[in-house]
């Protein structure tokens, strides 16, 4: 009976080991929180110059390329980490493997790239912090468009910080159309940093378009593409220039037959278009159109039939008040592709 019962109080003790065991093991695989300090990204066994410093909050924390800096926050859901890093505040998943509190592997879903961390010290405190960093660059226009690159702000949460050089009416183009820009004009520096500029401020423009910028302001130029999205950069690029008024007159290339006068008062832009088909008879559009990027919409459109006596004169005929449509700014012409008239989606207007 004793040899029973000792043989019992074995498998109890035993068990409870076991159950100690496997809990002990269940927290060193659950997901933890980094180490508040320095990381290095280490290659070959050496600091490569790039760090990331966590801190106990998972808030406010900062990667440095050894070239620029980006803020984050990062948080744990799950078995995965979510990082909230650039302008764009994109969800960026990784895969953290911990081999000490120390040491670990941080693989990027995204990306497909793995980074060896390591924890080199706590974060030094940095007397000029809350002081924004200076805006160096300014955009001054000569003979040649100012252009801004997708590898100017990558490393930067894809924000390229600039100074309006003068007060002017500026186009912004881009060369790609799967690069989306935005464009944001302030008054002073934003001092929170690239990474919460969108989070903060309301875009000026979106795509290509015209801005009118008063000499001294601070321009921010987010790309969608940054260290955070690519691998690199493409060769996407946003070039700036003055905008040119298209108030003029125009002939269509098209038909030879039709003209359009057009005036452009900056916000909107009267458009007037005749079209002879003989003599005596021809047709005239009237419409104030709104802008939309390199697009002229309209909603008023009328459309009108004249037809000459012997004297040149004639009362017209309205056929329509109201056509919807839209003309295409391209390379200094006025493509009406969006006409109300289908007749007339061929036209092509040149000074």
């Amino acid at each position: 009976m004793k040899k029973i019962i000792a043989i019992l109080l074995s498998l109890a003790v035993l068990a409870g080991l076991a159950a100690c065991g496997a809990s002990k093991q269940s927290e060193e695989n659950a997901p933890a929180a980094f180490k508040a300090g320095v990381w290095a990204v280490i290659e070959d066994g050496k600091e490569t110059g790039k760090t990331y410093t966590f801190t106990d909050s998972m808030k406010e924390c900062a990667y440095d390329n050894g070239v620029t800096g980006i803020g984050f926050d990062y948080e744990i859901q799950g078995e995965d980490y979510v990082f909230h890093m650039g302008a764009v505040d994109d969800n960026t998943i990784a895969n953290v493997i911990f081999t000490d509190d120390e040491n670990c592997t941080v693989a990027w879903a995204d990306r497909g790239v793995t980074e060896t961390l390591k924890y080199i010290g706590q974060a030094k405190a940095d007397e000029d912090s809350t002081d924004a960093p200076a805006v160096e660059r300014r955009m001054i226009i000569n003979n040649e468009p100012y252009v801004i690159t997708a590898d100017d702000g990558f490393n930067n949460a894809g924000v390229t910080e600039l100074i309006c050089d003068a007060t002017e009416t500026y186009s912004f183009t881009s060369s790609h159309d799967d690069t989306e820009w935005s464009v944001y004009v302030l008054d002073k520096k934003f001092e929170d940093g690239a990474r919460y500029l969108t989070q903060a401020e309301k875009a000026d423009l979106k795509g290509d378009g015209n801005l009118k910028i008063d000499e001294g302001k601070y321009i921010y130029i987010v790309c969608s593409e940054s260290s955070f999205t690519a691998e690199k950069a493409s060769g996407a690029s946003l070039s700036i220039n003055y905008a040119s008024s298209i108030s003029g007159n125009y002939q269509d290339s098209y038909s030879q037959r039709a003209y359009a006068h057009v005036i452009d008062n900056t916000e909107t832009v009267e458009i007037t278009i005749s079209w002879s088909s003989s003599a005596t008879e021809r047709t005239v559009w009237e419409m104030i159109c709104t802008k939309d990027g390199n697009k002229l919409n309209y909603t008023d459109c009328k459309k009108s039939d004249f037809t000459s006596d012997e004297n040149g004169e004639g009362e017209p005929e309205v056929e329509y008040e109201n056509g919807k449509g839209y003309f295409t700014v391209k390379d200094g012409k006025l493509l009406w592709d969006g006409a109300a008239d289908e007749e007339c989606r061929s036209c092509v207007f040149e000074k």
